[in-house]
């Protein structure tokens, strides 16, 4: 709709007919002041009203900043608490072997803070680097860049943990390994505890935890 505004100049008697535009070099210096406070408010209003309601990217933008500035404090708290939770020894031989007992998440750090690096399926066995302080594992990790990573072990009930690995061979007993690799063929059943084992039974190219001799 076309806006008519009519305007009462007293310095040059004349009326003025502006339609949907202000033409400023004909109104007088004091109608300009005045006018153009209106339009400023006017306009400033119409933007306002239009990043409310029609640009919710700059909103989100806005309060993304706010955001920002009010967690910050609590990044660098988990940025810290993780840089304190990674232990490393720098070990890089194998000090033992862990099995898995469920589906893990394998991370970058010893802190559930940390990402993920992988996910490791029941029942894998892992080259145990470091036993940290926090009940975590460091272990050897292909996916990692670094070649290591960790996994939880909570009150000792995500993993099993062995000094050494035994792959069965053709012919082997649970009670000959023992003999021939802890030197007493009775310690077979620290062997099938260790590996939770419900019978003797093993077989062919099946990975075994070892105690410690």
């Amino acid at each position: 709709m076309a806006l008519t505004l009519t305007i009462d100049d007293s310095s040059t008697g004349k009326a003025l007919r502006v339609n949907g535009i202000l033409y400023l070099e004909d109104v007088s210096d004091e109608d300009v002041s005045g006018n153009t406070d209106c339009s400023s408010e006017d306009t400033d209003s119409q933007d306002t009203g239009n990043q409310d309601t029609d640009d919710p990217a700059t909103d989100d933008q806005d309060t993304g900043g706010d955001t920002d500035e009010e967690e910050a404090p609590k990044t660098d708290e988990v940025d810290t608490e993780t840089v304190t939770d990674a232990e490393n020894d720098g070990n890089t031989e194998p000090i033992g072997y862990v099995k898995l007992r469920t589906m893990m998440n394998i991370r970058d750090k010893n802190s559930l803070d940390s990402e993920i690096v992988t996910i490791y399926k029941k029942d894998t066995i892992a080259a145990a680097l470091q036993y940290c302080s926090n009940s975590w594992v460091r272990i050897v990790c292909e996916e990692a860049d670094c070649g290591y990573a960790y996994v939880c072990n909570t009150d000792n009930i995500y993993l099993i943990i062995g000094k050494s690995i035994y792959t069965v061979q053709k012919g082997d007993t649970i009670k000959s390994i023992a003999a021939d690799l802890l030197g007493d063929e009775e310690r077979y059943t620290e062997i099938k505890e260790l590996n939770e084992f419900s019978s003797n039974v093993i077989a062919e190219g099946q990975v075994l935890l070892i105690p410690e001799v």
